[in-house]
This record gives C-alpha cells, structure tokens and sequence, in this order.
C-alpha cells in the first residue's frame, strides 16, 4: 500500500480521527488506496485511515 507518488513539500497528515480532529505531523507514507499521506502513527490505525492496512503489513 505505500505508494511511490511524490510527496509535496511539507505535506502534513491527512488522517482525521473519527472526532474530526485533525493530524499536524508530517507526513511519510502515501496510501496508493485513498491517495492520501500519513505520519507513521495514524497510517496503521484504521481509527485514522480508513482503509488501513492490517497490522503487520505496513
């Protein structure tokens, strides 16, 4: 699921937790999916990503 698209200069988080509260960190991983960018924390949680890989397969 990690994708190989650029990522744009200081691209911070797109996750938005299920309170719609936002992520301000950066953000490294690009789900080829969804076509969104995570920080490393929020792109394993499905409570944040959606169509989060399951765990183990990051």
């Amino acid at each position: 699921m990690t994708g190989t698209a650029l990522k744009p200069q200081e691209q911070t988080c797109q996750g938005v937790s299920r309170v719609d509260e936002p992520c301000d960190h950066s953000a490294q991983q690009y789900c080829e999916r969804c076509g969104q960018w995570f920080c490393r924390a929020h792109y394993p949680d499905p409570e944040w990503h959606t169509c989060a890989p399951e765990q183990g397969h990051v």
